[in-house]
């Protein structure tokens, strides 16, 4: 069972809670009024329950695409919930919960009825949309169930594999059902929705974590390196380089840094040498850990260690000291008797 231990996480189970329950509704609006009212099949388990809903139509029975997308995802809880625990299952139930109602009633077409009608228009919107709620949703530790559920988990046992292109490979079941059943027009949209969708979540989850190599061309290379060492705590490594032009003798620097601290190291180098030439370029792989990441992780283990070892050592003094004093005061009675 989960469970909430103090305060700040009640706030932030709160803040997960309500992030996830937003993401719902904006897909499920975002579903309707781009998707289902201009019968644009998007990829995921939406697009597979309104396969479902147009096949059930064709016979003359209408069941809502709402009501088909809750089914599917009650097979795919059952299965994450083993993966996953009950925090993700209660966020994603909300996330799904919202979902699934806004795919019912969140139609907000009428604002656009005056607007031209370009299916492609709505495709390409619809799906940036439908990414930004999948992102936030995976971002704070909930999803808004199907296929995103499904993208998780092979995330979870692959973690190299990126959620967003999960999603993809899923798809493919989607793309060749909208093919087969609607036609070639209808596949290319899915599959242009499938593409931009997955872009999109990719950028949403991971745009803050990519990391960033920088190369510092400068003379004040002690001082550079130890603020980077002091304030970023990330390794630097100097090479002794030449300008081919002047001949003058210069430090090359290289450090890696995840890209939402990129800004402020830019602005701390700028301050301590103004005149430094710097570039930076995306990691796209990184191998092996550097001896500064290894020491602070040491560190902070030997101070988490610590403090552990300290609160036993006061708690058991703290006993002793308890038993200490019940045993002055047995002695203090039989010197009375």
């Amino acid at each position: 069972m989960m469970k909430i231990k103090n305060k700040k996480d009640v706030k932030k189970f709160t803040l997960q809670f309500l992030i996830v329950a937003l993401a719902g509704v904006f897909g499920g609006i975002t579903f309707k009024t781009f998707f289902e009212s201009q019968n644009i099949i998007p990829t995921g388990f939406s697009g597979l329950a309104l396969i479902i809903h147009n096949l059930f139509l064709n016979i003359s029975v209408s069941i809502p695409t709402s009501i088909i997308y809750l089914l599917i995802n009650v097979v795919i809880f059952t299965i994450a919930l083993k993966v996953f625990g009950w925090k993700f299952l209660i966020l994603s139930l909300v996330g799904t919960a919202t979902y699934t109602i806004c795919m019912q009633f969140g139609n907000f077409s009428f604002i656009l009825e005056n607007s031209e009608q370009d299916k492609l228009l709505f495709s390409i919107v619809g799906a940036m949309l439908s990414g930004i709620s999948i992102g936030l949703a995976f971002r704070f530790g909930g999803s808004t169930g199907g296929s995103e559920i499904c993208g998780n988990l092979i995330n979870k046992l692959f973690p190299k594999i990126k959620t967003g292109y999960c999603l993809m490979f899923i798809n493919l079941l989607v793309l060749v059902l909208s093919a087969i059943t609607s036609g070639l027009s209808t596949f290319l949209y899915a599959l242009l929705i499938t593409v931009i969708n997955a872009l999109t979540t990719n950028l949403v989850l991971d745009g803050s974590k990519r990391i960033v190599a920088i190369y510092i061309v400068t003379n004040k290379e002690e001082e550079i390196s130890k603020s980077i060492l002091n304030k970023f705590h990330r390794g630097v490594t100097k090479i002794d380089a030449e300008g081919e032009f002047s001949k003058s003798k210069k430090s090359l620097l290289l450090t890696l840094v995840p890209n939402n601290q990129l800004s402020h190291m830019k602005k701390i180098i700028y301050e301590i040498d103004k005149d430094a030439f710097m570039y930076s370029s995306i990691a796209i792989e990184t191998i092996g850990e550097s001896e500064i990441a290894k020491k602070m992780s040491y560190f902070k283990t030997k101070i988490k260690n610590s403090r552990i070892n300290l609160k036993s050592c006061l708690k058991y003094k703290k006993i002793k000291y308890k038993n200490r004093k019940k045993l002055l005061k047995y002695l203090s009675k039989l010197k009375n008797k």
